[in-house]
Parts: C-alpha cells; sequence; structure tokens
C-alpha cells in the first residue's frame, strides 16, 4: 500500500464532492444526514477522543432524529473500532481508496469509446444510474457539490453505455457513481471513462485522480489496478448487528 491518506483530507475530500444534505456537529461527533443517498453521505464520524458518555448521548439524540447508526471507521486500530467492536457493531462494506497521479493516468490512448463531459447529466444518464442502483437521492447528492463538477457519458455506437460523476476538492478530482452497461462490460468502456475523467482533471488542474469502491467489487477493484491506480487506504463501517 502506498503511504496513507490522511483521514481529515479524505473525509474534506468526501465532503466537497460528495456532500450530505445536513451536517449535524455534536461535540466530537459529525452526523450526516441524506435519507437514501447511501453510507457515504450518511455515516456519523468521531473527530476526538472516545466517551463513552458521550457515545450513549449521541445515541440518544440518534434516537430522536430518527436516524440510523452507521459509523465511519477509518482506523482500524483506533479506538472507536474496539469499543464498537465490544458493543456488538459488526463491520459493513469494507471498501479501498485508490488514486493515479493525473498525468500517468492519460499517458495512453483511450480505447475507441466516445466520451463526454456534460453538466448537468442527460436524462440517459439519469437512468442509467438509475438502473444500476443510484437512484435519484444519490443524484441529488451531485446537485449539492458547489466545486468544479462534471457528468461523463459514455456512448458505443450511438448506445449510452456508461456514466459518472467527478468534482474537485483543491487538487485533486475525485471520481463517484461509476456505472457501466451491464452489455457492454469487459470491452474497455470503463478505461476510457477514467482516461477521459483523467483529461477533465487535467484540464483543471488537479495533480490526483481519486475513487473509492467495496472490496466485494471484484471488477472495479480489477479495473483500478489494471489502470495502476494505488490503493492508499482503507475504510469500513459498523452498524449495530440487528441492522444488517
Amino acid at each position: 500500500m502506498k503511504s496513507k491518506l490522511e483521514e481529515t483530507k479524505f473525509l474534506k475530500f468526501l465532503a466537497d464532492t460528495w456532500p450530505p444534505k445536513e451536517i449535524i456537529k455534536f461535540g466530537s461527533w459529525t452526523i450526516r444526514t441524506s435519507d437514501g443517498a447511501g453510507k457515504r453521505a450518511s455515516a456519523i464520524s468521531l473527530d476526538g477522543l472516545w466517551e463513552e458518555s458521550s457515545f450513549k448521548e449521541l445515541k440518544t439524540l440518534l434516537q430522536k432524529m430518527n436516524k440510523s447508526e452507521i459509523f465511519l471507521i477509518y482506523q482500524s486500530d483506533s479506538l472507536i473500532e474496539k469499543e464498537l467492536e465490544k458493543l456488538n457493531y459488526q463491520i459493513f462494506d469494507q471498501s479501498f481508496i485508490f488514486e493515479i497521479a493525473v498525468e500517468e493516468l492519460i499517458k495512453n490512448k483511450p480505447p475507441p469509446v466516445s466520451m463526454f463531459s456534460i453538466w448537468p447529466p442527460l436524462q440517459i444518464q439519469r437512468e442509467l444510474w438509475g438502473s444500476n442502483g443510484i437512484g435519484e437521492q444519490r443524484q441529488a447528492v451531485m446537485n449539492r457539490v458547489i466545486q468544479s463538477k462534471t457528468s461523463i457519458l459514455g456512448r458505443w455506437k450511438d448506445n449510452p453505455v456508461a456514466s459518472a460523476f467527478v468534482a474537485k476538492s483543491g487538487d485533486v478530482a475525485f471520481l463517484h457513481a461509476l456505472v457501466v452497461d451491464k452489455n457492454f462490460r469487459q470491452q474497455g468502456v470503463g478505461k476510457a471513462l477514467m482516461q477521459h475523467a483523467g483529461q477533465w482533471a487535467y484540464s483543471h488542474n488537479c495533480k490526483k485522480l481519486m475513487v473509492v469502491t467495496t472490496a466485494a467489487n471484484t471488477a472495479a477493484n480489477n479495473l483500478y489496478t489494471s489502470l495502476e491506480f494505488q490503493l492508499v487506504n482503507k475504510y469500513h463501517y459498523r452498524i449495530p448487528k440487528a441492522n444488517i
């Protein structure tokens, strides 16, 4: 693994490029709310030291808010990880953070698939996202981004075959919501889209392109590895056992 990405930087990248609907600061806790928008925009993180009394107060607040307990754990040896383990909170969605230098990504000629940077996304992109599990709530996250951003549409012989979302945070471009039509996978579409994302990042003065994927997403992990992305850290979530 490459030198680890710091947690504060990672959370800043997420806040800029995949923002929750609301952020609530409660003592040392950061509560993100985004109903139906996935765990990245809905997780709770601990910004300071673990305190049992503070955790109990947090749970009371979450019950009043009717909000699910989804804790983002960035350091597997942290005290919050150990305490939640004792309380029988289960690991969910182990995830990988990858990055690549933009100049490295764009050095090779992309596969012959037409790619377009478009904002706002076209209806055909929204339908492609929707049919691949990225519904209206997650698409609404994209609209909340105030940084430089774009969607990417991939077309092959007039067929919409891929879509993704990219946004900028400082000198980093972060790609989210990558989908490829199931009928056009294993044909270079993903590589072409990633290289187009690299071109967009280069034109917006970004030095790196970053992505996140779950450990279980073998296809995405293989894609990023084949493009020589570097693994820079891992994280996971913990949720109450009854919620799995």
